[in-house]
């Protein structure tokens, strides 16, 4: 809901839609950005502004103004999908800014990324399974810059299930963050290559923990945490990986929760070079190397936290039918509940929620006969999931 307010009135936590009245002499200017401090107000808004436009249904907790860990905090998906969404255009934003900052050679703060760090783990407290659609309602075409953000969410909820608290959970998020920074050194010529690398381009390709260990360690109060995931991100559990091919736990906790969700991001992503992974396929083949890149439980692990088929997966039943994953299921990840949305024609119908587990071994039952990609079939599944 969308209230117009005084300038007076503005405090951290706001969501700024835009501020003046549409007139010649008070132009309407759009802002659409979260109030983090009082420096935003100033940034965004002149001083002779008086009147601003805000939406309530969007209010922010910021650091140092967090709900305990353990207390329920719910909203539905259509409502946590639309603040998920402007939150992640908020941090596009600050990761362009970062990415070309170091380009240029200009010195970054990491800090700057607290408040949406923060922001994120409490969409995710309030409602993970909005957090795991939005990547399913990406086109992931600017890879570049959504997978820092994407690692940084994923790593968040992965470290939720594992129990961490959310000062532990704010560091880690930080790390997903920053973990490729070092990528803004390489030549985008080798980043954004279509065919195979060169053994030189590889090892070009290698240097970017080091590189971002150099941009990040001068950083003021930097977490020790948050720099060993960025130079220790591609060591591997059989010491396989680099840059100083560590073993098992020799390697940071946070290292091995970015490792995990680095790289199945890096496979259900569509790429210049490839097309998109389905995430079980993805699961699948980080599976097979369980005690080999990651130690034996942490796939494990994170299947039962996303699921086989993740939350906002679009897929086809081995009835005929269309539907989204609506929610993971922690003990039969391939019998998730799924909200079925389409005829076996592709026409829309009246949605039903289908408990694939609860229908096993009934004339009923079904399976996911296979994950589509959305995009191939121009079709909005926010509607459906608004729905």
């Amino acid at each position: 809901m969308q209230q117009r307010i005084k300038r007076s009135e503005l405090k951290a936590g706001m969501y700024l839609v835009s501020h003046g009245l549409g007139t010649f002499s008070s132009p309407l200017v759009q802002v659409d950005k979260p109030i983090l401090t009082p420096t935003n107000i100033d940034e965004y808004i002149p001083a002779d502004v008086e009147d601003v436009l805000i939406d309530t249904s969007i209010q922010l907790s910021l650091l140092g103004q967090v709900r305990p860990v353990g207390v329920p905090i719910t909203t539905g998906m259509g409502e946590e999908l639309h603040i998920a969404k402007r939150l992640y255009a908020d941090a596009l934003v600050h990761v362009k800014s970062f990415v070309d900052d170091v380009r240029k050679g200009t010195d970054i703060d990491y800090r700057k990324a607290t408040p949406l760090v923060q922001n994120f783990i409490e969409s995710v407290f309030r409602n993970e399974a909005a957090a795991v659609t939005l990547f399913k309602l990406r086109g992931f075409d600017e890879y570049t810059y959504t997978h820092s953000i994407n690692v940084s969410i994923l790593a968040v909820i992965l470290g939720k299930h594992l129990g961490l608290d959310k000062t532990a959970l704010l560091k880690l998020g930080l790390a997903g963050m920053y973990h490729d920074v070092g990528k803004a050194k390489i030549p985008e010529s080798i980043l954004n290559k279509p065919g195979k690398l060169t053994k030189d381009e590889f090892q070009i390709m290698k240097s970017h923990p080091l590189e971002g260990y150099r941009i990040m360690q001068g950083q003021k109060d930097l977490d020790p945490e948050i720099l060993r995931a960025v130079v220790e991100h591609h060591e591997r559990h059989d010491g396989s990986g680099y840059p100083r091919a560590l073993k098992s736990e020799d390697i940071g906790r946070f290292s091995r929760i970015i490792a995990v969700v680095d790289v199945y991001d890096a496979l259900t992503s569509r790429r210049v070079y490839k097309d998109a992974m389905a995430p079980a396929k993805a699961l699948g083949m980080m599976y097979q190397l369980r005690d080999k890149d990651f130690p034996h439980n942490a796939i494990e692990n994170f299947i039962r936290c996303i699921g086989v088929f993740p939350v906002g997966s679009f897929v086809r039943l081995s009835g005929g039918e269309f539907g989204i994953v609506a929610s993971a299921n922690p003990t039969r990840p391939t019998k998730p509940e799924v909200k079925v949305v389409l005829d076996a024609k592709m026409r829309p119908q009246l949605s039903r929620l289908l408990d694939l587990e609860t229908l096993e071994g009934t004339p009923q039952a079904q399976d996911i006969a296979e994950v589509l990609n959305p995009f191939d079939y121009k079709l909005d599944l926010e509607r459906f999931l608004n729905a």
